[in-house]
């Protein structure tokens, strides 16, 4: 029965990515059209905070579209993913850890829920990518994408000042709020770099590497357990509040993409038959016999 499932779940994302490009840029294009639905439907005249939500996920799905269609066409797809799982979860530490400084800015859930996933981003780079406080750091294009994130946020901030006098907040903890939010938008930019500036000559990763398995289980949990308090549990939040339908369903269109990206590429990285087999040997012992 365990065989069927897992051949069921290769012959799935084979149909669905026949053409690579397909499933991603779908959702891309459905998150696209929402932001033209709102424009064409809101009664807000001028700012529009919802429409600016909206153009911030499209924007925050380009990278993941480029990375699923790009990837496998790379000379050495697993390699590149195990060495962009570090600046990628750095980004999302860093962007956490900006929530917590700015905690009058979110509410309590989101800020637990911050503080719980900043740990855990750090246990997964020091635990399950065994990288060296010295490694972390010396991640060059994280803290230039962050120079520039800064940057662009006091750029726009001083330009909204400039057009809206009447600003609530002051100039120097907006341009940090913005800052966050671009550095959240950028977070898989470092992937992106690392896939379009492959050396074709560069040593091959061994797929059945112990650590290759474990760095790319490690990555995946990381990522789906965030997204699913940040997009998924967001979406029923906004749901239950009320708030127009389509703020859900953009957090739901960016956790697919999320998801098609990791399963597509763990499904090349384990063997099909092997693959929840594979998955059970780096989880906890209480969640074994669930998988």
């Amino acid at each position: 029965m365990l065989s069927s499932v897992d051949q069921m779940i290769w012959r799935t994302q084979d149909v669905l990515h026949k053409k690579p490009q397909v499933v991603p840029c779908t959702l891309l294009a459905i998150a696209g059209s929402t932001i033209v639905y709102r424009h064409m439907t809101s009664p807000v005249q001028g700012s529009d905070t919802i429409k600016s939500f909206l153009t911030m996920v499209t924007v925050q799905m380009l990278p993941l579209v480029l990375l699923e269609i790009k990837i496998m066409s790379c000379a050495d797809p697993v390699g590149l993913f195990c060495k962009f799982a570090t600046p990628v979860t750095l980004i999302h530490a860093l962007f956490l850890a900006m929530r917590l400084v700015l905690n009058q800015s979110y509410d309590s859930m989101t800020l637990t829920m911050s503080a719980v996933f900043l740990v855990v981003a750090i246990v997964t780079m020091v635990k399950g990518y065994r990288q060296s406080l010295r490694n972390i750091i010396e991640c060059n294009h994280v803290w230039s994408l962050i120079a520039i994130a800064g940057l662009a946020a006091v750029a726009t901030t001083m330009l909204d000042s400039y057009f809206n006098p009447g600003y609530a907040l002051s100039l120097s903890r907006t341009s940090l709020l913005t800052a966050n939010s671009y550095i959240e938008i950028v977070a898989f930019v470092p992937a992106v770099w690392m896939v379009f500036t492959e050396q074709k000559n560069s040593s091959r990763v061994q797929v059945e590497s112990t650590d290759t398995k474990r760095t790319s289980t490690a990555f995946f949990l990381f990522l789906v357990g965030f997204y699913i308090t940040e997009d998924v549990g967001n979406a029923y939040l906004a749901y239950s509040l009320g708030l127009t339908k389509i703020v859900p369903i953009a957090h739901i269109l960016h956790f697919l993409l999320l998801v098609d990206f990791a399963v597509y590429v763990l499904a090349h990285i384990y063997n099909p038959e092997k693959l929840v087999g594979e998955l059970r040997r780096w989880l906890p012992v209480d969640f074994y016999h669930e998988v």
